[in-house]
């Protein structure tokens, strides 16, 4: 994953991340995932058994969330 991910997604003000364009990923093991427009991923939850919140606020949070 990159950087570029971090367009795809908006930061909401409980933690969680919604995905605001459709994107494809490849997680750890090769695995691919689908995240859809509006879904959101709340801090903890597993993706393929990645924790895409955990990435995305380590790379992408810049202090701006939803209001």
């Amino acid at each position: 994953m990159t950087p570029d991910l971090c367009e795809a997604f908006r930061r909401n003000l409980d933690g969680s991340w919604t995905c605001t364009k459709p994107s494809a990923l490849t997680v750890g093991g090769g695995q691919a995932l689908t995240v859809e427009t509006d879904q959101t991923i709340s801090p903890g939850e597993l993706l393929g058994g990645y924790d895409l919140a955990a990435y995305l606020e380590q790379t992408c949070a810049r202090g701006d969330t939803a209001g």
